[in-house]
């Protein structure tokens, strides 16, 4: 019997991927980035620890007060331990999210939070071939009396933009909490415009047929993505160089003329690292500790609501 080919995505391969099976490569199977973060991923990084600390104190049924200074505190750490952001920067993110705790103060305590930062694997599909998994990681899942495992990601943003649920990142979350309904929390940093318009929370919607027309396109992916792997191919998509005004960070190495040009300007000027969220190929023989790890995940996830339906009885 012949084993089965396991492949694991995860949103940010399969996005990468799809944008450039040459900038996938490099990111992913040759483990070259960036020596530093990127403005955007730095800002990200310390909103989102603002938010997961937050939120996990008040599940903890800290008071108000303490959730803030925590997240401020974890913030603070997160930034002295790995930022490339200065103390003005730094001021201006605790500035904003101070603010953004006050706006949400009511609402937020108002929802029974389940899960925080809360990791997942499911299988997508199976064929006789192989099988394709998700996995990732949702920032916050919340229930009330309207919506039961309702995920909710952080968007810090410095311009306001549309939010598109094709996304593969918004429907990866869909299915994997088997919850219809999602939100997109915006945490805009434009210090000119009101609260309301900086801080708003967008509902997304799913459907089975929607999330059907994705499971069957991420098949076809995965099928050219195997392809490339027995190949060893990774094409390049020169229409990817430049996407939205920002030039992708290995255009200097595909302008260079010749292998050994390229390979000389990727090592001396990105580092090899260990990224997360490529995609891991495995044999059939790997597939208990995928399971294991799935089981792990669903029981996590099996006692979270147990604890929130503790919670409901208990409340007057």
């Amino acid at each position: 019997m012949t084993n089965k080919l396991n492949v694991v995505w995860s949103p940010t391969g399969l996005d990468l991927f799809r944008l450039c099976e040459l900038r996938y490569h490099y990111r992913y199977n040759l483990n070259k980035t960036a020596v530093e973060k990127g403005e955007a991923l730095d800002r990200g990084t310390l909103i989102h620890t603002g938010c997961e600390w937050y939120y996990k104190t008040l599940q903890n049924k800290f008071k108000y007060e303490v959730a803030v200074d925590t997240a401020l505190v974890k913030m603070k750490q997160k930034w002295a331990e790995e930022s490339n952001s200065d103390e003005k920067e730094l001021h201006e993110y605790l500035n904003t999210m101070e603010q953004y705790f006050e706006y949400w103060r009511v609402e937020d305590q108002r929802f029974e939070i389940v899960t925080v930062e809360s990791p997942f694997l499911f299988l997508l599909h199976e064929d006789d071939e192989k099988r394709i998994y998700i996995d990732g990681k949702t920032d916050l899942i919340i229930s009330d009396n309207q919506y039961h495992n309702m995920w909710m990601d952080h968007k810090s943003m410095k311009r306001d933009g549309e939010v598109f649920r094709m996304s593969n990142q918004f429907k990866s979350y869909a299915s994997a909490t088997k919850s219809n309904f999602g939100i997109v929390n915006k945490i805009g940093m434009q210090k000119t415009l009101k609260p309301h318009e900086r801080f708003r929370r967008v509902m997304l919607t799913y459907d089975p047929l929607i999330l059907d027309d994705w499971k069957q396109n991420v098949i076809k992916v995965t099928n050219h993505f195997v392809s490339c792997v027995a190949e060893n191919s990774w094409p390049m998509n020169e229409t990817s160089c430049d996407k939205f005004n920002r030039r992708c960070e290995y255009y200097e190495i595909c302008d260079s003329s010749g292998e050994e040009a390229k390979t000389y300007k990727l090592n001396a000027n990105f580092k090899s690292g260990d990224p997360k969220g490529g995609v891991l190929a495995i044999l059939d023989s790997e597939k208990d500790k995928l399971d294991q790890q799935k089981t792990t995940i669903e029981e996590n996830n099996n006692e979270s609501s147990n604890r929130v339906n503790e919670c409901k009885q208990e409340t007057p």
